[in-house]
């Protein structure tokens, strides 16, 4: 990306399945279940959490969609990191939490209520979805480093330390 270390810009939480999110300063992640008070948590075992770009939410406002971070209904919104280039299998540190990639997040048609062109605007550039495999507190401005970059296919970010990667370094 831009060199700058990978953080977490914006932790969100819902209580309303199909509603928007509000932010909140930190969110507590349950391995295997999802973000502790969410409308989502302990729906689907795969997808526990949802991850979305911090830069695509700037482009997409720029571009003069008139949308909030909570509308997009995401739980984590991130910065300096190639988010949408992941793969499922890749791992994230993030606070005290480790999550696994599982797939691409897809629109939603909650995103159509915002603006019918949304979703076309968003295709291949919705986040992802991902399991949490080590529970633990996130906060807001938390760094984000690839912890298993060996699956990760598409896009490796870090020289490995400790068998992790700061999500800003390509991995050699």
């Amino acid at each position: 990306m831009n060199g700058e270390a990978a953080i977490l810009t914006g932790v969100y939480t819902g209580t309303q399945k199909g509603g928007g999110k509000h932010a909140v300063a930190s969110a507590v992640l349950l391995a295997g279940h999802g973000v502790e008070g969410d409308s989502h948590a302990g729906r689907d075992p795969r997808r526990q959490v949802s991850l979305f770009s911090q830069e695509v939410l700037q482009q997409l406002l720029a571009e003069g969609f008139s949308l909030s971070a909570g509308e997009l209904s995401a739980n984590l919104f991130t910065a300096n990191l190639a988010l949408d280039k992941l793969k499922p299998g890749a791992q994230l540190r993030i606070g005290d939490a480790i999550l696994e990639i599982v797939e691409a997040r897809k629109p939603c048609r909650s995103i159509t209520k915002i603006d019918n062109q949304l979703p076309k605007r968003l295709f291949g550039r919705c986040g992802q979805l991902a399991t949490i495999v080590t529970g633990g507190t996130v906060r807001f401005g938390d760094s984000i480093a690839i912890i298993d970059h060996s699956r990760q296919l598409a896009f490796a970010f870090g020289e490995p330390a400790n068998n992790e990667a700061p999500a800003n370094q390509a991995v050699r």
